[in-house]
């Protein structure tokens, strides 16, 4: 064996060899390995090389040196207590894995609830013409321009130190300045900086409270129908669902049972988009001091208010406590971005605060850093404006040829809001079998039933999103729809 031939040091090939003799069962049975010098001699290769590939055999444990005795095969290692091997060859289960033999489904811990459906994203939604929904941003109303300028500031000056640290377990300071003086306020909200927790959107927030706060002895009442993903995440927790119904003046409080804490969407309830009555909220903010209970507050796109102003949030009436506000800019910014936070009392917020170190830490310093300037800039309250007036005009354009195009239904009116409508067709409308026939089309529906928990659904509903979809293929969308539900009645008739 020559001590330059090929690519490999020598070293590593002596070791090789010796790997495949001891593979082999060369030396089992008590036989010792060759000593250094005759094996160099075997070879034709210095002490030196040996003694270096020897070395790492009995650093990896795969041979042992005896004193004075020499080297030897390391006995292979059994588990304590380990049953004898069993004479016939394993019998793989088919949930087994293809490639392998581990069986995952006697390993795996799957959380989910089977009682409830899954929240659909659609992150293919624009390769379909007509995408009614709401989970993705319209492209070309992103403020591409203002929000490169904000993450190239974020890197540079003062701002980089923030954009590149191990924050370890504290939010960007500038962030938060900028959301107790700029987005707070015009939601009736005051907070100071102990009260606040960014997030990677809502919805880790929503998992945070929950993993704090809820538990198999307690009873959380939810919108039914409402937002599903809430749903699973309380579900995976232990505690009960209560659902509430939702009628025009929003959850339906004043004839639910006992809970002890209870989610809601008051501004713009999720999906129908109808708004919590200021009798309920009242009523609400009693039951909770009654029983020590709290509220969460997912303030998703309040914003979005076409007449009037923004409806004030359920915090903003909140005295003593006990709720704990959710908000995020996914509706108006982008999903994308993965920014939330939470309000809720300083004691609260140490314990999410911990919760999330464990998980994250804490979100993207650069994000952070660059959120908080494009706010203070002032591009925020300027990309606000020019989205609600974009929303305004899909919300008239869709409205409109709902009334236009749809056979009427139970549905008396559209409220002023929001990024969706929820249609209410005749009862004869199965809205699972229109949706997947919409989708044949590249027409994106959501099947209202998806909202409902199992036994209560209402097969007629539709949920048309109109933030994301171009607004000249709106009405031509809506068109192609109502098209699909007359094919669908002359169906039933015949």
């Amino acid at each position: 064996m020559s001590e330059t031939t090929g690519t490999m040091p020598i070293y590593r090939r002596v070791r090789s060899l010796m790997e495949e003799r001891l593979a082999a069962g060369v030396y089992d049975g008590g036989r010792p390995l060759p000593s250094t010098r005759f094996l160099a001699q075997e070879l034709g290769v210095s002490r030196n090389t040996v003694t270096a590939a020897y070395d790492e055999l009995i650093a990896l444990g795969v041979i042992e040196s005896r004193p004075r005795s020499g080297l030897y095969a390391a006995a292979p290692l059994s588990p304590r207590g380990a049953a004898p091997a069993a004479a016939t060859s394993p019998v793989r289960s088919p949930a087994a894995s293809s490639r392998g033999d581990v069986d995952w489904s006697a390993v795996l811990r799957v959380r989910q609830a089977p009682e409830l459906t899954r929240t659909l994203g659609h992150p293919d939604a624009f390769d379909h013409p007509y995408p009614f929904i709401s989970s993705q941003p319209e492209l070309r109303s992103f403020p591409v321009r203002a929000w490169m300028r904000a993450m190239n500031d974020a890197m540079t000056g003062p701002h980089l130190r923030y954009s590149i640290r191990d924050a370890v377990d504290e939010n960007d300071p500038l962030l938060v300045e900028a959301l107790c003086s700029e987005i707070l306020p015009s939601r009736g909200i005051t907070a100071t900086p102990d009260q606040i927790l960014v997030t990677s959107g809502a919805q880790q927030g929503l998992s945070l409270v929950t993993d704090v706060l809820l538990g198999s002895d307690r009873v959380i009442g939810v919108e039914n129908p409402g937002y599903l993903d809430a749903m699973h995440i309380f579900a995976r927790s232990g505690a009960a669902l209560l659902p509430i119904p939702v009628d025009s003046r929003g959850a339906a409080i004043d004839t639910a049972g006992h809970f002890d804490a209870v989610y809601l969407t008051p501004s713009h309830h999720h999906p129908t988009n109808v708004t919590l009555s200021l009798p309920r909220r009242k009523l609400l903010l009693q039951l909770l001091d009654q029983r020590n209970g709290f509220a969460i507050e997912d303030d998703y796109d309040s914003e979005f208010r076409f007449r009037g102003r923004p409806t004030p949030s359920l915090k903003s009436m909140d005295t003593s406590g006990r709720v704990i506000y959710l908000g995020s800019f996914s509706k108006f910014l982008s999903a994308g971005l993965r920014i939330g936070f939470v309000v809720a009392d300083p004691v609260v917020i140490e314990a999410l605060r911990a919760e999330r170190h464990h998980r994250t830490k804490h979100l993207p310093g650069q994000i952070q850093r660059a959120l908080g300037l494009f706010i203070q800039s002032g591009e925020y309250h300027k990309v606000l404006r020019a989205q609600r007036r974009r929303l305004k005009q899909n919300w008239s354009i869709i409205t409109s040829a709902t009334a236009k195009y749809l056979p009427a239904g139970n549905q008396e009116s559209f409220p002023p809001g929001g990024v969706c409508i929820w249609y209410r067709g005749p009862e004869w409308l199965d809205a699972a079998e229109l949706a997947d026939r919409a989708l044949e089309h590249g027409i994106l529906v959501a099947d209202g039933s998806r909202y409902y928990l199992r036994g209560t659904e209402q097969k007629n509903c539709l949920r048309l999103g109109f933030g994301s979809i171009r607004q000249e293929a709106i009405e031509p969308g809506i068109a192609r729809l109502g098209e699909l539900i007359r094919e669908s009645s002359r169906g039933i008739a015949s």
